[in-house]
């Protein structure tokens, strides 16, 4: 009964109807089986996953029998899929052990390349099926695959990691970032698991592609669709280790009850995919829904839920539902009472309702709806649960899709496709009143560069040139960046690289990084063509308007170019308004030395298994050994004398390594256990004929060192 003096209500399914005299006799609908169908997973899955049997929990990640289940349906539902997800998971846990990955966070990642295409079972098959390339409706369609996905996986209390690992594998890097939250490593594998996987095998439309072929299409979207750091990676696994399955179709196993599938499975995979045909409907028709079971606690809060309101589905599953939780007001905006409220007025009768509405988002304000509340009706006429299904009357689906299209092409620069002015500064007004409404805020520093020259590049080599230059800056900057950095441009030939929790010191490093990056990087078709960029650098102070920061930034970069250009001048706030000379961050003669240092994602007690790798995959020598410090010899010669070809151009590289220092910044980035600090130099073996020979082998060799222990930065 409903409990009016409490915060929290209860809900006794076996309520007689008011003023009824006896027992409620309302039938369930074909919709509400199928909501109920999806309660009832869930509360089997939750039972499922707190049992002390461990061979029906896999390590607290998902209930074995309903991990069964939902395979079981998707090789009902397509053969096809079934093999692709099983070679995924072997190619991305593949990948990860490579860089080190192991225990818990090896097995998400497994369960995640397992079910992240487990919405396809309720895509139409016309859609499913078809013999060629979607069209643009059939597309939109076919992306709903995704949310119903994490759907029914949300209901399958699936560990959250898992859901977040699929839901931010979706073909969509952009440096890194999902939202304003940086990517799970783990979903940065399965992007590329995934795409590796589909292009290596014959689909309708195309043919396979060979390994390098799929890797140059990987390399072509490095900072766009896939981590370029982790593509590298990629390459060296499968060259060292070969492809990890077969390119051969694989026959499926036989539906019969000898052989892949029992009877009870296969009406248990029947009754799955009807759930997820039903679920397919409701997200193509409206724009969230949660559960409420008999204790009135959420059960299921879908993905459109969280956008429609704001509130993420970790903060509300298993919460008691209250009226404070999720607010309603009538359409003149006056909050419902208790006695009014919807969700009551459908326990009351157990009648669906529909109704048009007021609902408060998390930041305040209020937006209109249509809202069906649904009573959820057990064969005997019990009530079990309430569904609350939305519509935004604000706007169409079809209209929002378009907008987000329009909001893409208002917000994008159109030639590079980094942020362009408009949006930039609207990201930084917001980030800088952030950071001067917090007491303590964390440092964030700010990156200006500018192409040297650009004039002369259009001059002498044409406009399509300078487009290419432009186009290929933009990429390598999205490349070099892991650390959730906002990257825009400016204007022309300018760009800007926002830093957040970096002060200025650190800052300097990574645009020194960039700049020596940009400087050995072929940026467009000429081969002859090399180009340079200048850097201006500035820390973010309290007190700063976005004016502010740019002036400083841009007279630091004046400087560079004052200088000779090719070099990067940090100017803090004191300098500036103190009128006191430039701190200019000069580049320092090329010797024959180079020292580095980097932070990569690799455990403690896979450091010794990696450099055995390194100097195996090499041909290289290990020189010394000790605690924290190895040196290793790569290259050899008979003579003193450098040859012309790498492996006859040997270097040392002593390295140090540990816990990193306190004063490194650590990315927040989830799936790694534990980071290790590199310090490495270099120096050559024998007599390189001169410091610039010298000093590209060096930082070659520092790159593929820094790719293969997949550095942060």
């Amino acid at each position: 009964m409903w409990n009016e003096n409490d915060d929290v209500a209860t809900l006794d399914p076996m309520t007689p109807e008011i003023g009824g005299g006896g027992p409620a006799t309302h039938y369930p609908t074909a919709s509400s089986r199928l909501m109920l169908d999806l309660l009832r997973l869930s509360r089997n899955s939750s039972v499922l996953r707190t049992s002390d049997s461990k061979s029906d929990a896999l390590d607290g990640v998902i209930a074995r029998p309903v991990l069964r289940s939902l395979l079981a349906a998707l090789r009902l539902r397509d053969p096809a899929t079934i093999q692709h997800v099983r070679r995924a998971a072997q190619f991305a846990t593949g990948l990860a052990r490579f860089i080190g990955w192991d225990g818990a966070a090896l097995r998400r990642l497994e369960i995640a390349s397992l079910l992240h295409d487990i919405g396809k079972i309720g895509v139409p098959d016309h859609v499913l099926f078809k013999p060629g390339p979607l069209n643009p409706a059939e597309e939109e369609l076919f992306a709903l695959q995704h949310n119903v996905g994490i759907d029914v996986l949300q209901a399958c209390r699936v560990h959250q990691e898992v859901l977040d690992i699929i839901n931010q594998s979706t073909p969509n890097y952009d440096n890194g970032q999902h939202g304003s939250k940086e990517l799970h490593l783990g979903a940065r594998i399965l992007a590329i698991a995934d795409a590796y996987d589909s292009l290596s095998h014959k689909q309708v439309y195309r043919e396979a592609k060979t390994h390098t072929e799929i890797l140059a299409i990987l390399a072509g979207s490095a900072g766009t669709r896939f981590d370029g750091n982790l593509v590298s990676v990629m390459n060296r696994w499968i060259q060292a280790a070969g492809e990890p399955f077969s390119r051969e179709p694989q026959e499926a196993p036989a539906a019969n009850g000898a052989g892949f599938f029992q009877l009870a499975e296969e009406m248990q995979a029947s009754s799955m995919c009807h759930i997820f045909s039903y679920l397919h409907t409701l997200e193509s028709m409206y724009d969230g829904f949660y559960l409420v079971e008999s204790d009135l606690k959420f059960r299921i809060w879908n993905t459109g839920m969280e956008r429609l309101l704001g509130q993420p589905a970790s903060k509300m599953l298993d919460q008691n539902w209250t009226s404070r939780q999720v607010e309603f007001a009538d359409k003149q905006g006056r909050p419902f009472a208790d006695s009014t409220h919807p969700l009551r007025e459908v326990i009351k009768s157990g009648k669906a309702q529909t109704a048009h509405v007021q609902v408060r988002h998390l930041d305040g304000r209020w937006i209109n709806v249509e809202l069906m509340s649904v009573p959820l009706i057990d064969h005997d006429g019990s009530l079990q649960g309430v569904a609350e299904i939305f519509r935004d009357l604000s706007q169409d689906r079809r209209r929002r899709a378009e907008d987000k299209d329009l909001h893409k092409q208002a917000t994008r620069d159109a030639l590079t496709g980094v942020l362009n002015r408009g949006e930039l500064e609207r990201t930084l007004e917001s980030l800088l009143s952030d950071f001067n409404r917090n007491s303590a805020p964390e440092p964030m520093s700010l990156i200006f560069l500018d192409v040297d020259n650009f004039k002369r590049i259009n001059d002498t080599y044409l406009h399509l040139t300078g487009d290419q230059v432009l186009v290929g800056l933009a990429k390598l900057l999205q490349s070099e960046t892991y650390s959730g950095e906002i990257i825009g441009r400016y204007g022309g030939e300018e760009f800007i690289v926002m830093c957040p929790s970096t002060d200025l010191k650190q800052a300097v490093v990574k645009a020194e990084r960039l700049r020596r990056a940009i400087r050995d990087t072929a940026l467009s078709t000429v081969k002859e063509l090399k180009v340079t960029v200048s850097f201006g650098v500035t820390e973010v102070e309290q007190g700063d308007t976005l004016d502010d920061v740019f002036r400083r930034s841009d007279k630091a970069l004046f400087t560079s170019k004052e200088k000779g250009r090719d070099r990067t001048t940090a100017l803090s706030k004191r300098e500036f308004l103190g009128g006191k000379a430039e701190t200019v961050q000069a580049e320092a003669e090329p010797t024959y030395l180079l020292e580095g240092n980097f932070l990569a994602c690799v455990t403690s007690d896979m450091i010794v298994l990696k450099f055995g790798s390194f100097v195996r995959e090499q041909k290289a020598r290990l020189v010394k050994t000790a605690q924290g410090h190895v040196v290793i010899r790569i290259g050899a010669t008979f003579l003193p004398i450098w040859g012309s070809k790498e492996k006859h151009q040997p270097v040392d590289l002593e390295i140090k390594f540990g816990p990193p220092p306190a004063d490194v910044p650590l990315p927040a980035r989830q799936g790694v256990i534990e980071r290790t600090y590199f310090q490495v130099r270099i120096k050559p073996c024998g007599w390189p004929p001169d410091v610039t020979t010298f000093q590209e082998r060096a930082r070659t060799t520092f790159r593929l060192l820094k790719t293969y222990f997949v550095a942060d930065y």
